[in-house]
């Protein structure tokens, strides 16, 4: 994979994180890598304060620091900041950290020298893993603890996480691979800290889940609303050409789509029902703004995989270093808080399709969806379990970057909080899949109970899915188990793959 700090795609990311290469790079990187680090040299031979070349950091920025200690600051810095907490992420979240971090370095704006990139590389080419503590980053400036346990392994120091889960100390790992120690010198230690590196992979991370999840709990949704005997006439494309909004235009064809050749939607064309509850009816418009959110994700997300988020800079035609706060995560931050505010709405109507499933009055069906209620309790608390995680995405929608809190003696006075906004998407992430999960279960369960009419295509495939881990109940059994097989299914994007094979098929 050739690299070179414009260039990368999120779909190349998740390519490159299912199937990992080796990198290069791209010869124009290397030349403004080189001139990007000649402008340090030029301001070490003039002698000019420049801060994170010859200052301290933070607070402590209008201290001068003696040239003599100039390389033992870029050290020390790496030492301090190591100041995480918590369990460590996983390999592949700090494989794509990695990545994201060489890729910005590469842009010619932070003044380290190619020999570093490259030491990056060769632990990226060797599938060496730094140790990287989950928390103690607030996102300004830049995700300098977590950025800090990437770096220490460069210098000998700090740890590898090794696919056993175990720690290895970083000396005796570099040595092992014939990997040569760095000797950091001025700057080098700030550029490899600052950055927007984790915020960043952890939305990009959730963001490739949640495009599967829509695709998801589309089905999902057109799935319930066949089997308890709802109208499709709510996702028809002249209502949503009314509103006049892309993304729901697209969720409502998608949803039509999905319920296309049911004859649980044929043998509603003569009923009474004239309209639905709205977790049926107003999903195009629901899941419609989710789609829009994640279309501006996706933007986002890419600018900012191909970004310098790192201070100060270098500008290789003026041969300065300049100021600046490109540290400051908000826009990863609101992008993230924004998918976790729509996905909780989203499967909060999925949560009121289970609920829906439990009653005669909106879903046709048994109570509790058992033909002999009463003895058994069925899907009862199956529902209250999606309640309980619903009702948990809300707590953890709250946004995370209105959140600020003044760090580093108040000089830091406002932070983005994107790591925090990742964590909590992440969940957020999670908990749905196992709501999606809980709605296909009663989904499955209700064609058993109705089983006169078939179902649409892709409502089929995905039954046949869940008969594979999950039989029909008869009589009240354990759900646990049953959930989390669902959950895997979901995780694993197969449901979303039945999708795109309907869309593909429909073209």
């Amino acid at each position: 994979m050739i690299i070179d700090g414009n260039s990368l795609s999120l779909q190349g990311i998740f390519e490159e994180l299912k199937s990992p290469t080796k990198l290069s790079l791209n010869s124009e990187s290397v030349q403004l890598v080189r001139k990007s680090r000649e402008v340090v040299e030029h301001i070490l031979e003039t002698g000019d304060t420049v801060y994170g070349v010859n200052t301290g950091f933070g607070k402590l920025a209008n201290q001068r620091i003696s040239s003599e200690n100039l390389r033992q600051l870029q050290v020390n810095l790496l030492r301090s900041h190591a100041a995480g907490t918590g369990g460590y992420l996983s390999q592949k979240t700090v494989r794509l950290i990695l990545l994201l971090k060489i890729n910005s370095l590469l842009r010619g704006y932070s003044g380290i020298r190619l020999e570093v990139i490259e030491a990056l590389i060769n632990l990226y080419n060797n599938n060496l893993t730094p140790a990287v503590r989950e928390r103690g980053s607030v996102g300004a400036s830049g995700d300098l603890a977590p950025l800090a346990d990437l770096a220490l392994p460069l210098i000998g120091e700090g740890q590898f996480l090794m696919d056993d889960d175990t720690l290895q100390p970083a000396s005796e790992i570099l040595k092992r691979h014939k990997l040569q120690v760095v000797e950091l010198k001025e700057k080098e230690g700030l550029s490899l800290i600052n950055g927007t590196q984790v915020s960043t992979a952890l939305a990009i991370e959730s963001l490739e889940k949640i495009r599967d999840l829509f695709f998801t709990i589309s089905a999902t949704g057109a799935f319930s609303t066949e089997v308890m005997l709802g109208t499709d006439t709510a996702f028809r494309k002249e209502i949503q050409k009314a509103r006049n909004q892309p993304g729901q235009i697209y969720a409502g064809e998608l949803l039509y789509s999905l319920m296309a050749n049911s004859g649980y939607r044929d043998a509603h064309l003569d009923c009474d029902r004239v309209q639905d509850f709205y977790s049926i009816r107003c999903m195009p418009q629901v899941h419609g703004s989710l789609y829009d959110l994640i279309q501006h994700a996706e933007r986002i997300l890419t600018q900012e995989a191909n970004s310098t988020t790192d201070n100060p800079v270098t500008l290789i035609d003026e041969n300065v270093i300049v100021s600046g706060g490109n540290f400051h995560a908000a826009p990863i931050a609101h992008t993230m808080d924004y998918l976790a505010i729509a996905l909780s709405d989203v499967v909060a109507m999925s949560e009121r399709r289970i609920a829906a499933f439990q009653e005669t009055s909106q879903s046709n069906l048994p109570m509790f969806l058992m033909q002999e209620a009463g003895l058994n309790s069925g899907f009862m608390i199956a529902h209250v379990t999606a309640a309980a995680l619903a009702s948990e995405n809300k707590s953890l929608s709250h946004p995370a970057s209105v959140d600020s809190i003044p760090t580093s003696a108040n000089q830091e006075d406002h932070v983005s909080m994107a790591p925090n906004a990742g964590h909590q998407l992440r969940q957020v992430v999670s908990n749905s899949s196992r709501i999606i999960a809980i709605e296909l279960m009663c989904a499955a369960q209700a064609k058993d109970l109705n089983p006169q009419y078939h179902l649409a295509p892709a409502s089929k495939a995905i039954y046949n899915l869940i008969r594979l881990e999950v039989p029909y109940l008869e009589v009240d059994g354990p759900l646990s188990a049953h959930i989390e097989s669902i959950h895997q299914i979901v995780s694993s994007g197969a449901i979303a793959e039945i999708v795109a094979k309907h869309l593909e098929e429909q073209s």
